[in-house]
């Protein structure tokens, strides 16, 4: 359907310049043709402080965690890589004795979540670590600014939106060091090593005792964010449209 839809389209929009390059290579579009609209945060993630603290909700109470905990919103597809994250948080509890949980949020898609449930227990770890399911939008916020960073071990990309759900409530992030991922996050994220769990822990272990670098993260998030504008989303749309009615005008 690709094959056939992409290459006669006016025009093909991307999330990213690595997701612009598939397009050319796997399927033949002119380099003309693919235009790089990037992602943009939910909506319903932007409440106002006033929103903020009208409705606030207290995660840890809710969910019934002593510990303070790490977030990650995805389906349980086994690319999404929960294992990892939960192998992390054992290998950060054994090298430095510091126990964070986990707030796993989405549905069973992959059929994959009996497996990430009976690893959490295998490690240890039921005690801190809470499967959230799909939960209402305006409870997202409150999810992310709570918790310590959003680890997102995924294996795929090139791009993901929450990354910059994070960015954009002022949340760490912590990040593959793939090919792709990588460059949707640019320095403002810390990059995992998919091979070696221990990374995560170290990444987490810093972030925990230096309140610097996670000052720092925040900062250089919020201005990755503030690099894309609606306006200039909008001027892509414009040039698209204007092209094609250059074009239009050619026949009857």
């Amino acid at each position: 359907m690709y094959k056939r839809a992409l290459t006669k389209s006016v025009a093909v929009l991307v999330d990213s310049e690595v997701g612009k390059q598939n397009v050319i290579h796997r399927y033949g579009v002119d380099d003309a043709r693919v235009r790089v609209l990037p992602f943009s945060p939910a909506i319903s993630t932007q409440l106002t402080e006033a929103e903020y603290e009208a409705g606030f909700i207290d995660i840890k109470s809710k969910y019934e965690l002593d510990t303070d905990y790490v977030f990650y919103p995805a389906q349980f597809w086994p690319h999404k890589n929960h294992i990892y994250l939960l192998r992390g948080l054992k290998a950060l509890e054994e090298r430095s004795g510091v126990r964070i949980g986990a707030i796993f949020a989405g549905g069973d898609a992959g059929a994959n979540l009996a497996h990430v449930k009976k690893t959490t227990q295998d490690l240890g770890l039921s005690e801190r670590v809470r499967f959230a399911g799909f939960v209402p939008n305006g409870e997202i916020p409150y999810l992310y600014r709570q918790s310590v960073a959003l680890v997102m071990p995924t294996y795929f990309g090139p791009t993901n939106l929450p990354p910059l759900e994070a960015f954009s409530l002022g949340v760490p992030v912590l990040y593959p060091n793939k090919h792709g991922l990588r460059e949707q996050v640019n320095d403002s994220a810390l990059l995992m090593d998919l091979h070696d769990p221990v990374s995560l822990a170290d990444h987490l272990e810093n972030l925990v005792s230096d309140e610097s670098l996670r000052n720092e993260l925040i900062s250089r998030g919020k201005r990755l964010i503030c690099a894309e504008s609606n306006e200039k989303r909008l001027d892509i749309l414009a040039e698209i449209i204007d092209d094609y009615r250059d074009r239009r005008a050619c026949w009857g």
